[in-house]
């Protein structure tokens, strides 16, 4: 399996959302995000097998 991370700094909420799109449509092992978008994240994927994660 592989894992999406999308963690550049300059990332916008816009890419973020691009990002898990493709996490989804490649059923990705996890998607790797900052804190602050690991609700947004859960509830987008929500329904999927892909997982998420976050860095501290």
């Amino acid at each position: 399996m592989i894992d999406h991370s999308l963690l550049h700094p300059t990332m916008t909420d816009e890419i973020l959302l691009q990002g898990l799109e493709i996490a989804k449509k490649y059923d990705v092992a996890t998607v790797c995000v900052k804190p602050y978008y690991t609700k947004v994240s859960a509830n987008y994927l929500k329904g999927t097998d892909v997982l998420v994660c976050s860095v501290i």
